[in-house]
């Protein structure tokens, strides 16, 4: 009785999270907001979460990490002032010894415990950054996920996962052909939101099936056919 109870509950609140995810992918311009979407899937995998809360810590950190670039400074110099506040100084780090744990993909744990796998710590960085006016990119390279800083003056990737190591596309390219890709300039494009949501969900489906949870993968296949439409209308706009 216990789990018939809590299947109709997960089927109604599953229910309301996709139709909020429709409403978020059918606003005018199709332009669905990163962190709106990686809280939405948060709430799936955690009911009662606050997202407010959460919000106020990510406004904390961008704050403090403006304080410590001060007004007038170079790309160079914010990237490397925000990678040392998240990776030194608040220990964020890539979960290498559980990499497959399912909290390393949903956005609060991550916050939380200050660990995850390349596209959620990649996520993190995008929307502390993204408060501080920073032009930066989700990179869905294969095999691996990474931010681009991207001005005019000032060109590079971060690698989130890996303390935040800047790379060149040299760096990328010699990591794709390394690792059996090749290389090919797409590669190297800008994912768009829906795409960085989607290479999200696909990660938790992955690691859903492996824990024999189907109920909770074929939700989150539902949230992908959503995205699916959205990801036609904001191709290349980046994250």
């Amino acid at each position: 009785m216990a789990r018939r109870i809590e299947g109709i509950l997960d089927e109604i609140r599953g229910s309301r999270l996709e139709e909020e995810l429709r409403g978020l992918v059918t606003r005018p311009g199709h332009r669905i907001e990163l962190e709106a979407g990686a809280f939405l899937i948060a709430r799936y995998g955690y009911p009662g979460l606050e997202v407010e809360s959460y919000v106020r810590r990510l406004d904390g950190m961008a704050a403090e990490v403006r304080d410590l670039i001060g007004p007038r400074v170079s790309g160079e110099e914010a990237i490397k002032v925000l990678s040392r506040y998240l990776f030194i100084d608040q220990g964020f780090r890539g979960n290498t010894k559980n990499y497959y744990e399912v909290e390393n993909s949903y956005l609060n744990r991550v916050i939380d415990r200050r660990t995850g796998i390349p596209i959620s710590l990649s996520i993190l960085y995008l929307l502390v950054g993204r408060r501080l006016g920073l032009p930066l990119y989700g990179i869905g390279m294969p095999g691996h996920f990474l931010v681009k800083f991207d001005s005019e003056r000032y060109k590079v990737f971060v690698d989130c996962f890996n303390a935040g190591a800047l790379l060149t596309e040299k760096d990328c390219a010699r990591f794709l052909m390394q690792a059996g890709y090749g290389f090919e300039e797409k590669y190297l494009q800008k994912s768009s939101t829906p795409a960085i949501l989607t290479r999200s969900l696909k990660n938790l489906i992955a690691v859903y099936n492996k824990l024999n949870e189907s109920v909770k993968a074929s939700r989150f296949s539902r949230f992908i056919e959503i995205l699916d439409g959205a990801k036609k209308g904001e191709c290349g706009t980046g994250a």
